[in-house]
């Protein structure tokens, strides 16, 4: 197994990148399971079933912008390379 170090900076960007790409599109069906929960009649379930979702979108949003400070904004995704052994 290779090391963090290993990585080039455009292949730790590249990594960044589809990692965030992957927490915005959990955080988006989270969201869009809150709204099917609430579109349908409320229940004591429903209501857990909805916390525990706004506590994973909440998780979801910490790890975002936890990564995000990683992310360089003039990052262009062309400077990603890879080693071939």
């Amino acid at each position: 197994m290779k090391s963090k170090d290993d990585m080039s900076n455009g292949d730790f960007q590249k990594l960044l990148a589809i990692g965030l790409n992957d927490l915005s599109i959990q955080r988006t069906l989270l969201e869009n399971e809150i709204q099917h929960q609430r579109d349908d009649l409320r229940t004591l379930e429903q209501d857990q079933a909805i916390e525990k979702l706004e506590r994973n979108i909440m998780l979801i949003k910490k790890d975002y912008e936890h990564f995000k400070e990683f992310s360089d904004p003039t990052f262009d995704k062309s400077e990603a390379t890879y080693d071939v052994d």
